[in-house]
This record gives C-alpha cells, structure tokens and sequence, in this order.
C-alpha cells in the first residue's frame, strides 16, 4: 500500500478571528470559503453539526472549490441523541443532501457528546445508528467519555468499529485520553483543546504551546502513514488559540511545508 495522503486544515472556515490575517477585511462572508480552499485542501464542517446544511448549500459548496478539495461533515446533533431517536427520513435526508458534494465529501463525523457513556441504553442506540449509516460513505466516530476505552466496553467497540470500516476519531482532549486506534482505511485526527482555557475573545493568535501534544500526535500519524490510505486532520481555534497557525505547526512536525495564509 502506498503511503497514505495526509490532509490538514481547520474546523470550519468562518472565524471571526481570521479578518485581517487569513481573510482581507471588507470580503463579502459568501466569499471566504472560496478562498479557503485555495489555501487548504480540506475543510471540516462544524454547522451542520446544529443544522442539516440541506441541498442548496451542499451543492453550492460544492462549485466554490477547487478540483481535488474535500469536506467533512458533522452529523447532525439531532440524529445522535438516544434520548430522542431520528425518525426514519432524517438520516437518509441528511446523506442524500452530504451526497450533493460529489468527489469532494470525506468522512462523515459522528461527535457524540461527553454525556454520551457506555450502558443498557446506550450501547442498543450506538449499535443501531452505525447500522443505519449507508456504505461506500466514510464515516468516523469520536467518543468523548473515558469509559468507552477501557474493558469490554473498549473491546466492543472496536469490534463494532473495525467490522463496519468505521474510523475512531483520534481526538486530542484535555480530560480524556483517546487511543490511538485503527479501525478503518482512514485516520481522523482532531485537536479540539477547550473553551474555557483559550475562550474565543483571545483567538487570532497562538495562546498556549501545545508543541508536545503535536509532535506526540505527529509521530502517531507518522506510524499510520503504511497501514491507511489518508490521514485527515483538524485544528479549532481553541486548541491554541489560531487554527492556521495551528495547522501549519504540526505540518513542521510532519515536514511538510507551511500554508501560506497571512493577507499581503
């Protein structure tokens, strides 16, 4: 198997933080995911983790970018609560509309909540959910409750995961240690950090330094690179405080050259 491709960028492509910096003050806010992806070949989708995007914007997204640029969703927050099951159409509606994106749509991220632990209810409602979810589409899952990776719990899961090719999202956290497990042909790496240690009026430059953390998870991927075929990687603000720089820090850890993203 050839190396795997290894794709960098940020979660999202509206931060207010960027005017000035990323985007020129006074581009209308239409514009900015145009020209996002000239400057990065990846983008996760935060909204439509509160909203289905719906047809329109899926195939609008789809004619602003460039040949070769790839989308990850979020699935909706509302398919992902056992406390309320979809119904039978929310979930086919939301990947017809993911669909929309062509060649351009990646995985699909499944973020459960840190409320969201292994039990009696839980487990019928996530094994139920994976099975709903429609091949060839990519799909990955991030679990943010310690519980799921220890014990037979753990175990489950990634019998879950592996029989159904689904990725466990690798998610750096800072009250929980995720695995750096395998379970699918691709590996997806996110570098959430919290709100509260860098909240969102300090954005627009690096805040804290997370260089350990980046060369830790680097070397992971690095391991990776021979037993997946790509690698997609995700910066908020949050973890350091500017997702740009963010992005091109752990680029330097894997030795590939920076993006170019400051105004001229």
């Amino acid at each position: 198997m050839a190396p795997a491709v290894v794709r960098s960028g940020c979660s999202s492509w509206t931060s207010d933080a960027w005017w000035g910096k990323v985007y020129p003050r006074g581009l209308p806010d239409g514009e900015r995911l145009a020209r996002y992806s000239l400057l990065y070949d990846t983008v996760e989708v935060d909204s439509s983790y509160y909203r289905d995007p719906g047809p329109y914007l899926t195939r609008r997204w789809a004619s602003v970018t460039p040949e070769g640029f790839v989308f990850t969703l979020k699935f909706p927050r509302d398919l992902m609560d056992p406390r309320a099951p979809p119904g039978e159409e929310g979930i086919p509606t939301f990947l017809r509309n993911a669909r929309n994106l062509g060649e351009k749509l990646g995985p699909i991220l499944l973020q459960f909540p840190p409320w969201f632990k292994p039990g009696p209810k839980s487990w019928p409602f996530l094994l139920d959910l994976l099975g709903r979810l429609e091949s060839p589409l990519q799909f990955a899952v991030e679990l943010r409750d310690a519980h799921w990776f220890g014990g037979e719990d753990f175990e489950r899961l990634m019998h879950a995961l592996r029989e159904r090719h689904i990725a466990l999202a690798w998610s750096y956290l800072t009250y929980v240690d995720v695995p750096p497990e395998i379970t699918s042909e691709f590996v997806y790496l996110r570098f959430i950090g919290d709100h509260t240690t860098i909240p969102a009026d300090r954005h627009g430059s690096v805040q804290v330094d997370r260089t350990a953390e980046l060369r830790l998870w680097a070397k992971r991927v690095e391991a990776a690179l021979e037993r997946v075929k790509a690698v997609y990687v995700f910066f908020n603000n949050h973890f350091q405080g500017f997702a740009p720089e963010s992005v091109n820090l752990f680029r330097k850890e894997l030795g590939q050259p920076p993006v170019e993203y400051l105004v001229r």
